[in-house]
């Protein structure tokens, strides 16, 4: 019957093979979004903590993080965690050679974020707990490969060089693999 009522057969095949890559599509999707670990160390023994009234409200993504002294004293008092490490989602403008860029997607994160996931910098040296401890510092910063290529067009010796956020100067110390992050004195 399919090989009588060709125009039927290309319809049918047709609707099964977008049937087939739609079903693809969605299944990839969801494996990179809520199946695949995360690209860490340990990924299982990670606990996001933030505060608020209870799971349900949590659930939703709407608990509220927590305060940079309140993080100190929860990881100077820690009894049940191997160690904390904070980090902040923020919006930053970022100028260079007093060129200013289009705002960029970071992370303000503390000094020992890349220990605790256990992840180290393509290029140049990950943050450490020491650039917490110089009060008023020189700010570091950790930028993304995307940035890096797109901005740096892949020049090494982005790595030293000075870079304004937010009005603030920070040495570019890293490229990691990820969104920009940055961190610096307190």
């Amino acid at each position: 019957m399919l090989c009588r009522n060709s125009g039927a057969t290309a319809v049918a095949v047709l609707s099964l093979a977008l049937g087939i890559d739609a079903n693809t599509a969605i299944f990839s999707l969801i494996d990179v979004v809520l199946l695949r670990m995360l690209p860490v160390k340990n990924p299982e023994q990670l606990l996001l903590l933030a505060s608020g009234t209870g799971f349900r409200e949590q659930s939703k993504g709407a608990g509220e993080a927590f305060t940079y002294p309140s993080y100190k004293r929860l990881r100077e008092r820690d009894q049940w965690f191997e160690d904390l490490a904070a980090f902040s989602p923020v919006r930053l403008n970022v100028s260079i050679d007093n060129s200013r860029e289009p705002s960029a997607s970071g992370q303000l994160v503390s000094g020992n974020y890349y220990a605790v996931l256990g992840v180290n910098a393509v290029a140049g040296r990950i943050l450490t707990a020491e650039d917490d401890r110089a009060p008023s510092g020189h700010p570091v910063a950790v930028i993304s490969y995307g940035y890096w290529k797109r901005r740096f067009a892949l020049d090494p010796s982005a790595i030293g060089r000075s870079i304004r956020i937010d009005g603030t100067p920070f040495t570019i110390v890293a490229r990691h693999s990820s969104r920009i992050l940055w961190a610096g004195s307190r």
